[in-house]
């Protein structure tokens, strides 16, 4: 669709808000209002932020190591760390794992917290950080904090977590009227991310970037997975949350990520870059990182 020009140039960021504000919200809420709290949840959270944060140390010592300036660091960094576990994870784990409220449960915590809440906490002011010079930062603490939880608090997935949770924790249904149209918007969610996806790849970026792309894609799919994969066998934890954790990790890297980097002046060209070519890859390696799982029996 994207290259015969069926859709206008600004379709992808269309569909983009229609899924983060409409179509996401309303399947946070579905499946969190029917949720299975595992006691394995809590150690595919952690399992899943200690490859996030190693993946961005990781991205920043790769271009570090090969000279390059800070804004290209960050953008290495924060496309190394955060994955699409939404647009993409989400989908993808509800497909592997059918009618597992455990795996649905966990896809959708891990986003909230490794993805959401993280990015727009870490994210944004690693990227940040890295797109100047070291300096003191004169703001206080409090202020900046206050503004952080504001923005999180306004953002419509984390307004439908935090209704799913209650219902979920108040062991009440949603009501009849409500929840087939939601589950029925909710199900739109797939078809319009992978399209999205697709229409928002853009070949051209890939230009002059092989060898940080390349490290920056085996972090990120391959290495991140493999570390999450290692602290839950440490953890001796098992089954779908698990390998949901593991999956969550091995996605590619999430489009907002770059978008986040891009505005706070990193290197917006490696991190777009970054975003399509790790998206490319993961059609090959997610599908082998789901069968090393299933040889491993985690």
């Amino acid at each position: 669709m994207r290259l015969t020009g069926a859709l206008p140039a600004g379709a992808p960021d269309v569909l983009a808000r229609v899924i983060l504000t409409v179509t996401m919200p309303a399947l946070i809420v579905v499946i969190l209002a029917d949720a299975r709290f595992e006691p394995a949840l809590v150690p595919a959270v952690f399992a899943c932020t200690v490859a996030l944060f190693s993946a961005c140390a990781l991205g920043v010592l790769l271009l570090r190591f090969r000279g390059a300036s800070r804004p290209a660091q960050g953008a290495a960094g924060i496309t190394a760390a955060f994955a699409n576990t939404a647009f993409l994870g989400v989908p993808f784990v509800l497909a592997v794992f059918p009618g597992s409220r455990g795996a649905a449960t966990a896809a959708v915590i891990i986003d909230t917290v490794d993805t959401t809440i993280l990015l727009l906490t870490f994210g944004v002011a690693f990227a940040g950080a890295m797109a100047r010079p070291r300096g003191p930062v004169t703001t206080p603490l409090r202020p900046r904090l206050l503004r952080a939880g504001g923005s999180l608090l306004r953002q419509p997935m984390i307004v439908a977590v935090l209704v799913g949770l209650a219902l979920a924790l108040g062991g009440l249904a949603i009501p009849p009227a409500l929840a087939k149209p939601l589950a029925q918007v909710g199900q739109t969610t797939a078809v319009l991310a992978f399209l999205t996806i697709g229409l928002g790849l853009d070949l051209r970026s890939l230009r002059g970037q092989t060898v940080p792309l390349a490290g920056i894609a085996v972090i990120k799919l391959l290495i991140a997975p493999a570390l999450a994969c290692l602290v839950l066998l440490a953890l001796d934890v098992r089954g779908d949350v698990a390998r949901t954790a593991v999956l969550q990790a091995a996605m590619p890297t999430a489009v907002v990520s770059a978008i986040i980097a891009t505005n706070a002046g990193c290197d917006g060209q490696l991190a777009a870059a970054a975003a399509v070519v790790t998206t490319l890859l993961s059609l090959a390696t997610l599908p082998l990182v789901l069968a090393g799982l299933q040889a491993i029996g985690l």
